[in-house]
Order: C-alpha cells, then structure tokens, then sequence
C-alpha cells in the first residue's frame, strides 16, 4: 500500500518518520501488510508543502493519505476530492502524541480501518474504529471483497448487505468459485444465483455468462449473443439488485496487427466482454506472443487496464493442448497457427469464450480456478 504522511508540527513529523520506520520494518520482515511503501511531507517551517497541492498529488498518486494532526485539517484537505465509496483513498488522522490513530474515509474498501490499527500498534496509540460491523462484531463484506481481491462492481449493495446483518438477519452468497474456511456468521451459501445477495463472480449482471457457463458444462464453447445470453432467453428482473463482487479470474488472449493502437484494442476487448457477458474488472492479464511483447498500443491498453502482460514464444503457444481456430495466415506470419487461444489457455485455464475478431485485433476469453477464503488474513 503506498501511503502519504504529512505532518504539522516537529513533533508530528517526529511521529510521522517512527510511524514510516515501523511500516517499513514489517514489509521487510513480512508482517502485516508486506508492501508499505510511506513518504512523509512537511506542512511546516522552510520546507512546507502546500497542502491543496499535496493533498491533490497524494490522492492520484496514493492508496492512503496519513495525516498526523487535527481531524478537522485532513477534513477541509480531502473534501474537494470525496467522490464514491468504490474509488475514494484511504484516509487516516493521527494527533500528534501518538495517542489516538482515527481512519476518516474509505474504512473498508480503501484499508482504512486496517492502515489506522497498523499505524495505532507503530505509535503505541489507540485505534479509534467506528464503521457499525467492526464495533459489532458483524462479517463486513466489503474488508472481505478487499482482502479477498475482489473488485465491487455496484457498491451501493454493501449497505443493503450491512444494514441485513447488522439487523440480525441473514444473506445468502452463490460463487463461481470455492470458498473455504467457516462462514460468517449470518451467511449461508446459495445454489442459485438468482436468489442470491451477493453474487461472487467474473460474469456480469444477474444472467450474463449464461451461456459461457452452459458451455463449460457441455465442453463446447459457444460465443454468446450481444447480452451475455443464449438466443431466445429472456432476462429476469430481480426485485433487488445483489451485491456482485468480481473475481480475477479471465485471463485475455490477445492477437493484433503491427501498429495496432491502444483504443483499438480496447475496443475489441469491451466487445468481447460484452458478448461473453465478462465484467471488464475480471480479467486478471492479457497474454500474447512475445513478438508482440513490445507492441506499444498493447502496452498502453495494459497500463491503461492495470493488468499485466504474459508473454509465450511460438514454440510455447504450439504445445497448448485443446481446441483453436487455425490460422495459416498468422501461422506464416509469427509461426504459430493461433495466438489469441492459445495464449488464453497456456496458463491452463479453460477457453470459455473464443476468438473474436475485430479491426485487425482478436480476444479470446479462459478462466482458471481460484479458491477463496473466508479465514481472516
């Protein structure tokens, strides 16, 4: 997590570089979180950093803003950048004596809860926790979804969830993929997803991917239509809309042209996963052969979706067992008759969704299994 620290006083900024220490020794030896990565700022004296300035710098450029000083500073400070609840920093305020660590935003989602108790043990201060499901002992799902790597595509449905359990009430969970450990007090598994409320998958809306996952079923993979469905299958209006956390668990193949531009390949991406019904935020890398490893518009599409790039020789692509669309034409030109499948599957995930082909850029969709975990890190 890379945090921002900023200090008022000789004494805060004191706190502020042992605070920084401290974090930076449990990334090295492995505790807590293992990537803190902390700068510390001066809001005083010669060196004084503009504090509009650097809260706007901060909040593009961290996962979590320290403020080591009055609330009420890092209230005015953060206020012109408060947006959403899916996207908004971190945000933590300490006093100066070391004597009280308060997370101010984004408790759950953010990992501000989690960075104020991390902070209030460096300082020997305490941690002042006032999210309802921490004080009351109630499973938060949202600290679960951020733990667990799951991105909240309708964060509005957290509190629906919350305000269900925190009422004494129960929910009940479907999942495309395993989850061990014991469930949470209040949660029960559900077999349908219909009847679910809260939905953990890589498919999006309530019936998207349901012929992907018919196809999964019958081993054949079927290209879905425009909505996600198979032809002649009506969506279902659900009375409520479930909560639905999406799990990384596409991996995209991805051909293109030389010179192919990041816009065009975006464009085909999103076509894709519309026709295959995959919410965007599933797809955990994008492969490709490693002549394209250097292709910039594919570079820029990474960057700009935050995933990384895998790359396979053609010798490598040639040995991915399973089903492909043949191509001599990209057999001569890069020497593998296939590279968007086969690229997709070489993980050894299963194609779920096959070549699509569009403005000199192809995609093909797999999914690999990943097991989840209700146990607390």
């Amino acid at each position: 997590m890379r945090v921002s620290c900023i200090a008022f006083t000789e004494r805060g900024y004191a706190l502020a570089e042992r605070i920084a220490h401290a974090l930076s020794d449990c990334a090295q030896t492995g505790e807590d979180d293992p990537g803190w990565d902390v700068s510390v700022s001066r809001g005083f004296g010669e060196w004084k950093a503009d504090l509009r300035a650097w809260t706007a710098l901060a909040w593009e450029a961290s996962d979590a803003l320290l403020f080591v000083g009055a609330a009420g500073i890092a209230v005015r400070a953060i206020a012109p950048h408060v947006a959403s609840k899916a996207s908004d920093s971190a945000v933590v305020a300490i006093d100066e004596a070391g004597r009280f660590a308060v997370p101010l935003l984004s408790g759950h989602l953010g990992g501000a809860n989690e960075l104020a108790q991390t902070v209030a043990r460096a300082a020997g201060a305490i941690p002042v926790i006032t999210t309802a499901t921490d004080v009351r002992g109630v499973w938060a799902v949202d600290t679960w979804a951020r733990c667990a790597g799951l991105a909240v595509s309708n964060p509005e449905a957290i509190k629906r969830v919350s305000a269900r359990l925190l009422s004494g009430g129960r929910v009940a969970l479907y999942s495309d993929m395993p989850i061990s450990g014991q469930l949470p007090e209040g949660v029960d598994i559900a077999s349908d997803r219909a009847r679910a409320d809260i939905v953990v998958s890589p498919f999006a809306g309530a019936n998207a991917g349901a012929s992907v996952r018919a196809a999964e079923t019958t081993g054949e993979v079927v290209p879905a239509g425009e909505t996600g469905k198979p032809a002649g299958v009506r969506a279902q209006t659900s009375a409520r809309e479930p909560l639905r956390l999406v799990v990384p668990c596409i991996v995209a193949g991805i051909g293109c042209r030389r010179g192919a531009c990041a816009e065009a390949i975006g464009e085909t991406f999103l076509l894709a996963c519309g026709q295959a019904g995959i919410s965007p935020s599933a797809v955990r890398e994008a492969a490709t052969i490693d002549v394209k490893a250097h292709e910039e518009g594919l570079l820029a599409f990474c960057r700009a979706r935050n995933i990384p790039l895998v790359t396979y020789s053609a010798e490598e692509l040639s040995q991915v067992e399973g089903s492909v669309s043949p191509s001599d034409f990209v057999r001569a030109t890069v020497g593998v008759d296939n590279v968007c499948e086969r690229a997709a599957l070489a993980d050894g995930g299963k194609l779920i969704f096959p070549k699509l082909a569009h403005g000199g850029v192809t995609v093909a969709f797999s999914k690999v299994t990943i097991e989840l975990s209700f146990k607390e890190r």
